[in-house]
This record gives C-alpha cells, structure tokens and sequence, in this order.
C-alpha cells in the first residue's frame, strides 16, 4: 500500500513538472513579446531591446542619445528603403562574419554570446542591417549627387595657397628722355615690343615675375590682361611690357587628396541637408 501510494505520488508529481515547465515557457515568451515599442518610424516600430542592443554596440550609457541615434538610423533606412535602396542579404551576413572574426569568434559563438545577453540573433541582424543602410548605403547615395569640377579643385588650392601664378613678360625699359622716340616708334609699329626694342635699338628682357613685384601701375595692367602693351613709367624711365605666357606653380597636395578632401566636405553638407528633408518625409514617433 504503501509503496502503492508512494508510487502514484510520485507519478502525480512527475506529471505536474511538464506542465510547470511549460508555463514557465509560456512566461518567458510573452516577456520577451511584450516588448516596450520606444518609437515608430515611417511605421516600424523602434523597440525597448533594440535600443539597448544598439546602446551595447555603440557604447551609448544614455538612453535618450541611444534612442535619438537609433531613431536617425532607422529614417535614414526608411527613406532609402523607399527610394529602391536596400541592403543585401548577403551582404549583411558578410558583415556580420567580419564582425564574429574580428572578436575572434565564428557566428554561432557570437549568437550564443548576444543570447546570454538577453539579445536575439535577429535583433542583432537587423541593428546591422539598420547600420549598414544608414553609413554606407547613404553614403553611395549620396555620393552619386555630388559632383567636383576643376574649378573646385583650384579653388582649394588657391584657399590653401598651394597654386602660384607666375608672368612671364618682356620688358623695354627705356630713359624718359626717349619718351618721344617712343612715341613715334609706338606710331609705327604699334605693340609689337620686339619691333619697338629693335626702332629704339634696345633689347628687351625675359622676366619671370610674380603679382606685386613690378611698378604698381605696370602690375596692374600685366596682372589684368596677357594681351596688348603694358606702359608705365617712374622719374627716371618708361617701362613697356608684353606677357609672353602665364606659368602655374602647384606644391603640396595631389589631386586626389584634394578631391577626396572637397568630397568628405560636400558629403558632410549633403547628410545634414538630406536629413533634414527625412526628418519631414519619414513620419516619426517618440514615446519617450
């Protein structure tokens, strides 16, 4: 009997474990459904989880900012989605491998390792996903919409004084007591300086000069114009000059490092610009 008892006791308890370890199941499952949404973005919902998922992977301890940062990224994806831009499956797996191997651990150690930590698999997926749309999709993007011209380019280096301009000139330098004579020779030859040194029986010299080195009126007129005939005068002489050619002197950066730098800039003016115009097209909720 009593081992009868004993038996069925038993067998009752036993039963009773199945049950009392699916509720608890049961219980584990609707927490982790019940999960607060935080914000709603163009329709998706920005969930409690995620957010502290993405606080744990950016090193972000305040909620608020987490949130904020969160809430951009996801418009951001929003908006792209919406224009046709997605980011690949694949892609986001590749991502997710470089990460695991970085940490020196493969995919299934990482999942384990988030899992421990209260944080799905796919959560952590699809914070990826979010990232990636939200860096480098809207960085291509964007980077279709800007365009550096050379003008661009010689603008900078102008900025950074890395460009000089040289004038190579001809100059007649002749006595004041000449001046009618050269006058006359000006009549007759007009502004060819080569037959004016050779009526004057002068020789011209072969300068390379650059902006504010000559006699301010002289600079004036050969910085304004490479073509006709410069004159000037001092006390003592009259000076005629001619460009020959304008020599431009680069030094310190490439081209490329130049582009590259005008880009970052233009890409960072473009993100503020565009994320203004999600912010009015991608519909946001804060239930902070």
């Amino acid at each position: 009997m009593v081992s009868g008892c004993l038996e069925k006791l038993q067998a009752g308890v036993l039963s009773r474990k199945p049950l009392i370890f699916i509720i608890l199941l049961v219980a584990v499952a609707r927490a982790e459904l019940i999960d607060r949404v935080i914000a709603n973005v163009g329709g998706e919902p920005v969930l409690e989880s995620e957010v502290r998922l993405a606080g744990d992977v950016f090193g972000v301890k305040d909620v608020r900012k987490a949130v904020r940062m969160l809430v951009e990224k996801h418009a951001i994806a929003v908006y792209l989605r919406n224009k046709g831009f997605k980011v690949p499956p694949d892609y986001i797996d590749k991502v997710i491998e470089d990460i695991a191997r970085s940490n020196n651990k493969t995919v299934s150690e990482l999942y384990r390792e988030l899992y421990s930590e209260g944080f799905a698999p796919s959560d952590f997926r699809h914070l990826i996903e979010i990232e990636v749309a939200s860096t480098l999709l809207y960085r291509e993007f964007l980077s279709r919409q800007i365009e550096i011209s050379e003008i661009d380019i010689e603008l900078e280096r102008l900025k950074k004084g890395e460009v000089e301009y040289i004038k190579e000139i001809k100059l007649l330098t002749v006595p004041r007591s000449k001046k009618d004579e050269v006058l006359r020779a000006v009549g007759q030859k007009g502004s060819d300086l080569d037959a004016l040194a050779s009526e004057l029986g002068l020789n011209p010299e072969r300068l390379r000069v650059k902006k504010g080195e000559l006699l301010e009126d002289l600079d004036a007129q050969i910085w304004g114009s490479d073509s006709g005939l410069a004159v000037a005068e001092d006390e003592e002489n009259l000076y005629l000059a001619k460009v020959v050619r304008t020599i431009r002197v680069i030094r310190g950066r490439s081209e490329d490092e130049i582009r590259e730098e005008i880009f970052m800039k233009k890409l960072k003016e473009k993100e503020k610009e565009m994320l203004s115009e999600i912010k009015k097209e991608v519909f946001i909720e804060i239930f902070l």
